[in-house]
């Protein structure tokens, strides 16, 4: 699967990390199969050609994408398959989704959902442009304009929005009454505030951070012991990383390792953009 990065512009820099293209073409006999892991990160996919379906732990079979995409944070796996897969796709600062759209993310209730369901009317128009731009840069350019318009009547940065980034920074390890103190707020508003932004608890999120983080540097850095990266990811000891492997994936560790076609929803490369 080929991917490529588009510089992101920087009125948006605040809201979007990366913007990205994902091509894959294949003629080979059967599909494509991936079992993609629980994930804390949010992102929006145009899948502008594709023939690619999609089962999540909510679903009895696979089903079509959607086309356009919204994918919140993820607490449980998802199992894709296809051939053709071409789609441009915005991955999120941290809690900047809610800055841009206002829709909270405990409404997705863990699952991913048409993005022209869920926000404004022009959604639709928009895929339509970017199916009927004749270069792919056409097509970033479109999804560019449509989240420059967003931004101009998004949120503000708060110091809870300084309490996320320092979580994520820290993966996860970060105590919850450390949070509540950065983000200048009780308890109770701290959790209300994350419920908005990614759907569950700040102890939940900050779990699945560093379960996200210990998974993707296995897969970075297969050289690395298990009980080396739960020490690297601030684990108390290799035991609470087994634990979090079985409350996010349902499986050990070690299993991660026989299955080659499990990884990350967006295991990426460092963006060379960006560095």
């Amino acid at each position: 699967m080929n991917i490529t990065f588009h510089k992101v512009h920087p009125a948006l820099s605040e809201f979007v990390e990366a913007i990205f293209c994902l091509n894959r073409v294949s003629d080979e006999a059967g599909d494509y199969i991936q079992t993609s892991l629980p994930s804390h990160e949010c992102f929006l996919s145009f899948e502008y050609e594709t023939d690619f379906q999609v089962r999540t732990d909510k679903t009895n079979g696979f089903s079509r994408f959607h086309c356009t995409t919204i994918i919140p944070p993820q607490l449980g796996k998802t199992e894709l398959k296809g051939k053709t897969l071409k789609s441009i796709i915005v991955k999120f600062r941290s809690g900047s989704f809610f800055r841009l759209f206002k829709v909270p993310m405990s409404l997705f209730n863990n699952d991913c959902y048409n993005a022209r369901d869920v926000l404004h009317k022009e959604f639709a128009d928009l895929f339509e442009r970017i199916v009927n731009a004749e270069s792919l840069v056409e097509k970033i350019k479109q999804v560019e304009i449509f989240l420059l318009t967003c931004a101009a009547n998004a949120s503000p940065y708060l110091p809870v929005d300084y309490a996320f980034e320092k979580l994520l920074h820290s993966n996860g390890n970060v105590a919850v009454n450390d949070i509540a103190s950065i983000a200048c707020m009780s308890m109770r508003q701290l959790q209300r505030k994350f419920l908005e932004n990614f759907g569950m608890s700040p102890k939940h999120y900050s779990k699945l951070v560093r379960f996200t983080k210990a998974y993707r540097m296995r897969t970075l850095l297969p050289q690395l012991t298990w009980g080396e990266i739960s020490m690297r990811c601030g684990y108390y000891d290799q035991m609470h990383l087994i634990r979090d492997f079985k409350t996010f994936a349902a499986f050990n560790p070690g299993d991660m390792d026989m299955n080659r076609n499990m990884s990350g929803l967006i295991l990426l490369p460092e963006d060379p953009l960006q560095a």
